[in-house]
This record gives C-alpha cells, structure tokens and sequence, in this order.
C-alpha cells in the first residue's frame, strides 16, 4: 500500500504533469511562432521545474465526491499553505516512518538514489576538468587560434575570455568546459583537417556558447533531468534545450561572423563530415565519455534527419531577427509564470484508490 500511494501521489503525478506542461509549451511556440531560442529554453524549463512545485503540495482531495464518479477534470491554482506541508504529507498513524519497514525501505532507496546522482555529477565535473587540463597552451603555441578568438570576443563582447587546451584523447567534438574560469578544448588532429573558414566557423561556435553561458544552463537542465530520472518526458525537455542551445549559437555566428548562411551552412557540414571521417580512424574500442557539457556536435548529429533539420536553420535564419520583440518577450514571460502555476487537474478514480493528477 505504501508504494501503491508514492506511485499515485509521486510518479504518476510527476509524469502527468511533464506530459501536460511539454504539450502545452509545444503548442504555444507554434501559435506564437516563436523563433527565439532563449524564450523557447525558458519554456522547456517547465516540464522540468513544475514537478517539483507539484509534489511539494499537499491537496485536500475531496474523496467522497469522487467516489460516485469516474473521473473529474478541471483547473487550479496552488495553495501556498499547503507547500512543504510535512504534516499533512501522511495520514494519520503514518507520521511514525521510522517504525515502519516499508518507509524504512523507500528512505534508503531515497538516499541512495540522491548519492549516485550526486556521484554521477561529480565523475561528469571531475571527467570534462581533467580533459580540460590536458594540454593547455598559451597565445604564442598557437597564435592563429587565439586570433580568431581574439577577434570574436572583441566583435561579441563576451565576457569571459577562454584558455584553450589540445586533447590528446580521441574526442574530436570541441567543446567548452567550465563555469566561472572557461576553457576551450580541441582536438589537434581536427585544427589539422579543418580549413581556416571552417576552424573559424567552429570556434566561433563554441564561443557563442560562452556568451550564452550555455554550460551553467547545460548544467542547471542537466540537474533537473537526473532528478527526473523516471520522467521521459523530462529527457525530451532537457533534449530540446540542448538543441536550442546549439541553434542559438549557430545564429550567433552566423549574425556576428560576417559570413553568408550557405558559407556558414557549408563549414558546419564539412566539419561534421571530417569529425565522422576522424571517429572512424580510431584503433582502439570506444570508451564511455560522459557528454554533458556544450559540445560543437551532438553524437545524433550524424544522423542526416537531424542534420538536414540544423542546415535548413542556418539557411532561413534572418541574423537581423534572431530575437523576439520585447513586447513578446513580456508576453512569453507572463505565459510561463501562467504555466508554472496553473494546474490542469484530472482526477480518477481506480479500484477504490483516488488517483489526482495536476
């Protein structure tokens, strides 16, 4: 019984409610047409937060009228007296959890569940750190990147002005590592097999990821899935920030780079060609690389869905019109308090046990 209710009143709740706020995110973007990225990051945050304000509110569920009925819908508004109400969490003869063994179990499962997630962060930081500090170097062991950085940190005005460092390892994908002290990591052997307008194109890339502070978010979205491990739907919000995150910043150089889509469309495309050309070379079985952090590439960009979807962008993108009017922008703000706070409430009922999804 005791897993019967941290199923009705937990997990099935939490899912419900990320199906619900991912649907109608969906459906506002497309009605509202919303191209810009940050606003769409910002909505894809709601299937992930909005759980949690959800399961730390105790209803009062009127059980007697849902006893004649077989299901109720309808809406509300939380209550703010019952957030974090421990008291009220259990009924009565439960409040002794220590005493019984059925809690006993779901309290270690808990912990035990929050150490290996707080071990898998860990292990992720402690990875990207290290192939950070592989072999970092200074402006005069490669002056011609540090141009280039130079030149689009000037033009973008980012704030944080990255060191570089060339993996030895055989992760060809550049991406950047770091929240407070950024760094740049590439691999030698793709600098050596990229032209100059296509190692521009990508450094330009992860630098706008800089600019974005794609990595605090990367790691904020990152939180918020684990912690929804059991979600799905939690997995495919945390996939469409990642993906805003990388057509963000393909616009960023495209609106700063000073080169056409098709130029721009052409670099990214060739680079990918020559990462896969790369990933095929290896000699050695492949290993678990632990890809959290903002890479130039994700692994399912190789698929040419996928990738034809990121090229099209690239060529419609207007680098004039890449974020919304701040008349929209308040509109956008307004809605996703609305969304954070308004439930859509179903109530059924099942086998005599009262299910309230909101």
């Amino acid at each position: 019984m005791v897993y019967l209710k941290v199923l009705t009143s937990y997990i099935l709740p939490v899912i419900y409610d990320s199906f619900i706020s991912l649907l109608l995110v969906l459906i506002i973007l497309a009605i509202l047409r919303i191209r810009d990225s940050n606003i769409k990051i910002l909505f894809f945050f709601v299937p992930l937060i909005k759980p949690f304000l959800v399961i730390l509110e105790k209803i009062n569920l009127n059980e007697i009228y849902i006893s004649s009925r077989p299901g109720t819908a309808g809406f509300r508004l939380p209550d703010p007296s019952n957030i974090i109400n421990i008291k009220g969490q259990f009924q009565q003869g439960e409040i002794l959890l220590l005493s019984n063994t059925n809690y006993k179990i779901l309290a270690i499962i808990f912990f035990l569940t929050i150490l290996f997630l707080i071990f898998r962060w860990i292990v992720i930081a402690i990875f990207y750190k290290n192939l950070a500090l592989d072999d970092k170097i200074a402006s005069d062991d490669a002056p011609d990147l540090f141009k280039i950085i130079d030149n689009y940190i000037k033009i973008t005005k980012v704030k944080k002005n990255p060191d570089i460092s060339l993996t030895q390892t055989q992760n060809y994908c550049p991406f950047v590592v770091g929240v407070r002290k950024i760094i740049l990591v590439i691999s030698p052997k793709l600098i050596e097999n990229l032209t100059s307008s296509e190692k521009e194109t990508v450094i330009y890339h992860e630098l706008s990821h800089i600019k974005r502070n794609d990595n605090l978010i990367g790691w904020v979205a990152l939180i918020l899935r684990d912690l929804n491990f059991f979600n799905p739907f939690a997995y495919i919000a945390y996939f469409l920030i990642r993906s805003e995150q990388e057509a963000d910043s393909d616009k960023l150089v495209l609106k700063f780079s000073g080169k056409d889509s098709k130029k721009i469309a052409n670099d990214i495309l060739n680079s990918i060609k020559k990462i896969i050309a790369l990933e095929r070379q290896k000699k050695v079985n492949k290993i678990f690389v632990p890809r959290q952090i903002s890479n130039f590439f994700s692994m399912k960009m190789i698929y040419q869905k996928k990738l034809s979807h990121r090229i099209h962008s690239i060529l419609k993108t207007n680098p004039d019109r890449i974020y919304a009017k701040t008349s929209t922008k308040i509109l956008c703000y307004v809605l996703f308090v609305i969304l954070l706070l308004i439930q859509i409430v179903y109530v059924v009922k099942i086998n005599n046990i009262v299910v309230l999804l909101r």
